[in-house]
């Protein structure tokens, strides 16, 4: 496999899976990790990246003959400041290769689909804030749940149209997320780096727990339900990424909702029998199996977080699991079951996990 934490913008341009995500979206989960674990290299994909735009369509009905004298051009036309940063392509033999390696059908075969572009289900863009701290947005464009795992290991599901945004890393005091649209947050366990969630000019603050938020750009009420500990939230007048403020604040248990007003800064709370505000299967489901199937605990995972996980179905067909596991991220829970189960996993993306067994007998 490419060592891609070392790549530059030229084996970016090289590389075939690279260039299959640019324009047909393949293998989303796995960029969108790539970025969050390598923030490094968020420039060298992004120039990348609007190069081979660039060229798309472009070279079409071209022959060979006047490839190169195109991408020439498309090339020349990058602005001076990204020149700089790319000082590969002051390089005339390099820039020559380039362009034979447009011209020999490695790149030209994914010029000739026809279709339009494939929209990204998941675009991560580099952002800054106010600090100029690395950021990363995800945004799901798709018709079903997104799984977001943050750089801290908690989770986060998606609905369509939401977006959230936060840093590569997170402080060594707090951590802090931007939310717009709907999602399912299940957070890692720690006081001593509280969590901050910004949505809607309301701030939501945990330490480790289970909760869901709804806060679209077109309603006038944020609201938010408690699954599982303890929330504190209040108003951020300014919606920005400052503390909260001195004003009204409330403690949240499992099973209470709020409704937080952003014109009139009203909050209203209420006691819910159950903690469903989005209908997600994350919402509802308690997570007690009793000698139940592995099988069928990866396939109850994958309806719930909208994952993909891939085994033998023949090692594993005497394994079962007897279990409660609690608000703990999907990476943690598949920690625990591999652990009973004498299994590993590994990750591809943010959205396929491959396990490993041997068996039970």
């Amino acid at each position: 496999m490419n060592n891609y934490s070392h790549f530059q913008v030229k084996d970016w341009l090289d590389d075939a899976a690279f260039q299959r995500w640019v324009y047909h979206g393949e293998q989303d989960g796995f960029w969108i990790e790539f970025v969050q674990n390598n923030p490094g290299q968020l420039s060298n994909i992004e120039q990348a990246r609007e190069i081979l735009l660039a060229v798309r369509g472009e070279l079409d009905a071209l022959p060979d003959s006047e490839v190169k004298l195109r991408v020439s051009e498309i090339l020349n036309a990058i602005p001076d400041e990204k020149l700089r940063a790319l000082p590969w392509w002051k390089s005339n033999w390099l820039k020559m290769a380039a362009m034979l390696l447009l011209a020999s059908g490695i790149v030209t075969a994914l010029f000739r689909e026809k279709e339009s572009l494939h929209s990204l289900q998941t675009f991560v863009a580099g952002l800054r804030d106010a600090d100029n701290a690395d950021q990363l947005e995800v945004y799901n464009e798709t018709h079903a749940i997104q799984l977001v795992n943050l750089p801290d290991g908690s989770s986060v599901i998606l609905k369509k149209h939401a977006r959230i945004s936060y840093p590569a890393a997170f402080a060594a005091d707090r951590r802090q997320v931007t939310l717009r649209g709907e999602a399912f947050f299940e957070v890692v366990k720690n006081p001593d780096q509280p969590f901050f969630v910004y949505a809607g000019s309301m701030v939501t603050k945990v330490k480790g727990t289970s909760f869901s938020i709804k806060a679209n750009d077109e309603d006038d009420n944020v609201e938010l339900v408690v699954k599982t500990g303890l929330v504190e939230v209040s108003a951020s007048k300014d919606g920005g990424k400052s503390e909260i403020s001195a004003g009204k604040k409330l403690i949240l248990k499992p099973n209470e909702q709020v409704t937080f007003n952003r014109k009139s800064q009203n909050m209203v709370t209420k006691t819910v029998q159950k903690p469903i505000l989005l209908n997600l299967p994350a919402e509802s489901q308690n997570f007690e199996f009793r000698r139940t199937p592995l099988a069928e605990v990866f396939a109850e995972l994958e309806k719930i977080y909208g994952i993909r996980i891939q085994f033998d179905a023949k090692t594993i067909a005497h394994c079962t699991l007897t279990a409660k596991l609690g608000d703990e991220p999907v990476h943690e829970k598949l920690d625990l079951i591999c652990a009973v189960v004498n299994a590993r996993y590994e990750t591809h993306g943010s959205s396929t996990v491959v396990v490993a067994s041997e068996g039970c007998e």
